[in-house]
């Protein structure tokens, strides 16, 4: 389970490892299983890896979520908008990402109804999701400089004040680097080297 640590705008939660727990509603199994993933094709290729290891279940429903723009979810069968999005309602309570939710239902011969339904997807995704352990990211934003080597320590000491790190280095007849800031720290980044070096450090492809 997340802590109560204040991330950083440009942070977040993700599964730290695979976990699962399960809860039984009227007779029907409800598994849920957590899988961290990092892209669309990830969460993709997993869910279908595990709706093959879980062939003979009824229903395999999920949600997962990449990032604030990358989402989706599947009732796989089940009555429309009561398995998947309950399922994705209880990520995004958490507000976890890099995440595939799968709620695995064996049927236990009792209808349960739309809100019946609802609330067992949904309380048995908040179970597991309450259980799991997570791990902090950083949104980085990768930049390029260009500057004399005169210019070394202002740049090393400017990386370490806004928590950067060095992606590559090369010094030929001037220093050139490839950094990676927290994406919240960029601007203020390149507005201090720029301050500092009186704007004698070149900054360019700056990607988001």
């Amino acid at each position: 389970m997340a802590e109560t640590t204040q991330l950083q705008p440009d942070e977040y939660w993700v599964p730290a490892e695979k976990t699962q727990s399960e809860i039984k509603v009227k007779g029907s199994r409800f598994i849920c299983t957590v899988i961290p993933c990092l892209t669309r094709d990830d969460a993709e290729k997993k869910y279908l890896d595990h709706k093959k290891e879980y062939f003979d279940a009824t229903h395999n429903c999920f949600a997962w979520r990449i990032n604030d723009a990358e989402w989706r979810y599947s009732d796989d069968g089940e009555p429309s908008g009561t398995a998947g999005k309950p399922i994705l309602q209880a990520i995004d309570a958490r507000a976890y990402k890099e995440i595939l939710c799968v709620v695995t239902r064996y049927f236990g011969g009792t209808k349960l109804g739309k809100g019946g339904l609802i609330r067992a997807y949904g309380d048995c995704a908040a179970q597991t999701l309450d259980q799991i352990k997570t791990k902090i990211k950083t949104v980085w934003s990768e930049i390029d400089l260009g500057y004399d080597y005169a210019l070394e320590n202002i740049v090393r000491k400017t990386l370490s004040d806004f928590g950067g790190k060095l992606i590559q280095s090369e010094y030929d007849q001037w220093v050139s680097m490839r950094l990676a800031i927290p994406a919240s720290n960029i601007k203020d980044f390149c507005a201090r080297l720029s301050e500092l070096s009186n704007s004698q450090i070149k900054i360019s492809n700056i990607k988001l």
